[in-house]
Formats: structure tokens, C-alpha cells, sequence
């Protein structure tokens, strides 16, 4: 294997966690707290509404672009970034224990409540951002009765992988790795949740790619990819799309790391997108 396909390969199982950035990125303004579990990003002049604060919580990448992609998309919330060093495995150990994610919106809501002077503030809605091994962590959260209910929109940003069943060659997605994510889809096509997946053309060749597992996801609810050709904000091309209820899925070109760069970098466009 050459060595630009090993490092294709790498960021693909989420070894990369970022490319390097621009000289002239800075940090958007304002607090940051380090929790037990990640990191606290309140942005500057964050005001809750209706006594709770918007949580967002992104599993993969640095907590600068965590926090960039929250500023771009002026949301009135505030984020924790989860990120291990590691791929997907790291991931699933983290958020097997229920007590995570439970912790993290307690301490989350106990560093907001002190910066905002509101003892009585709430933790809601909550947002789970995923970019590519994060995929291990939110997999292990849709197992989790009481995550499950608190979640209200999910982003998997070119982040769904999977095992396969039976004849490896066959590239059959294994259910069981695809179960949380197809219950909360459907939820989200019948209205009571939101969720966006994207993904890039990069193949996987020993596991489910992205596009497989959206291919599997859009097969479960019985529909169709719609082709289209849309440049999008990013350097993102869209080549198609299914829409059904408040479920989305987009596929885009590119087969390349940088393609899967790219969608770290737009999970501030997906959020905005969530909201149509």
C-alpha cells in the first residue's frame, strides 16, 4: 500500500483528526471549562432562553472546530467536544457507561447555570454532533434508553460505519452495528427527532462505508436516493439526496481524505441544514 493510500485509509477509520489549519484561524470568543469528559465552550454573550441552554455536543475533531462550526451557525447554545486519541474503539469504551453522558450534561449545566447566574437552568434540547470515528461513541449512546430520549437531533458527518455479516465479499452491512441508528431515523421520519447524515464517495475495503450505511439506512425506510448536482459552501458537491419527514441524507463527491476533511468542516452548514 502506497503511502497516500495508507494515510486515505487512516483518516477514513478517524486517525487524522485534522488537517492543518489556516494561520489566521482564531478561537470565537468566549468561556471555556474542562469537564470531566471534554470541554465546555460557552460563547460570549450567550444568553439561555426559556431557563435551559441549547447543548451541542460533538464527538471527533478539536474542540476549535467544534466551537467554530457553533459560532458559524449563531446558534444561542453552547458545546462540548469529546475527543480521544484513538480510533472508533475508544469511542464505544467511552460511552458504554452510561454515567457519561449523564455527567457531562450535569456538569454542563452546573458550569453554564454559575456563568449565567441562573441556579434553576436546564440542559436541553441536545444536539449530538458526529465526525468520523465519533460514529463509535454515538452508536453506544443510541443504545442508552435515557440518551436515546434526550437526543433530539443527531449529525453524522460522513461518520456511519459498520461491520459486515456473512461473506465479507458480499459487503452485506451488519444489522446489529446499523440498529440504534435506523430506530432514530425513524423517529426522525416520523417527526419526534431530527437527523442528517452525510457522506463522501471514500471506500472502506475491509468494513460498511459511509455511503453503504446510508444506502442501508435509506433501503430500511424504503425509499430512493434523489440524483442531483448542487455545489454547495464548502468545496462540497452534492450528487444526491433523501429527504423523508425531518430525516436527511446527502451524498457528496469526493473519495479522497481531503473530501473527508470537508465535512468536519461544514457540520456548521448541517446544522443550519437540520433546521429547514
Amino acid at each position: 500500500m502506497t503511502s497516500s493510500a495508507i494515510l486515505v485509509l487512516l483518516v477514513a477509520l478517524g486517525g487524522v483528526q485534522e488537517v492543518p489549519k489556516p494561520a489566521l484561524l482564531e478561537a470565537p470568543p468566549g468561556q471555556r471549562f474542562q469537564l470531566t469528559d471534554g470541554q465546555l465552550f460557552i460563547p460570549e454573550g450567550f444568553k439561555p432562553a426559556g431557563g435551559a441552554a441549547d447543548l451541542t455536543i460533538h464527538l471527533h475533531g478539536t474542540a476549535l472546530r467544534a466551537e467554530l462550526n457553533l459560532a458559524r451557525t449563531k446558534q444561542p447554545g453552547v458545546s462540548v467536544t469529546v475527543t480521544l486519541p484513538g480510533l472508533s474503539g475508544v469511542y464505544t469504551e467511552k460511552f458504554r457507561d452510561p454515567a457519561v453522558f449523564r455527567r457531562i450534561l450535569e456538569e454542563t449545566r452546573s458550569k453554564v447555570a454559575d456563568a449565567a447566574g441562573a441556579p434553576e437552568l436546564g440542559v436541553a434540547p441536545v444536539t449530538i454532533t458526529s465526525f468520523s470515528a465519533g460514529f463509535g461513541g454515538v452508536r453506544e449512546l443510541l443504545k442508552n434508553p435515557e440518551a436515546f430520549a434526550r437526543i433530539d437531533t443527531l449529525v453524522m458527518a460522513d461518520s456511519i460505519y459498520a461491520g459486515f455479516t456473512g461473506d465479507r465479499a458480499r459487503r452485506e452491512v451488519d444489522p446489529a452495528n446499523m440498529e440504534g441508528f435506523v430506530r432514530f431515523a425513524r423517529e426522525a421520519v416520523e417527526g419526534r427527532k431530527r437527523m442528517l447524515v452525510s457522506h463522501t464517495e471514500l471506500l472502506t475495503p475491509n468494513y460498511a462505508s459511509t455511503a453503504e450505511t446510508a444506502d442501508y439506512l435509506i433501503k430500511q425506510l424504503g425509499g430512493a436516493r434523489e440524483k442531483v448536482s448542487e455545489a454547495w459552501p464548502g468545496e462540497l458537491q452534492l450528487q444526491s439526496r433523501f429527504v423523508k419527514g425531518k430525516l436527511k441524507i446527502y451524498g457528496f463527491a469526493g473519495d479522497a481524505g481531503p473530501d473527508h476533511m470537508k465535512h468536519l468542516f461544514n457540520v456548521w452548514q448541517f446544522l443550519e441544514r437540520i433546521k429547514d
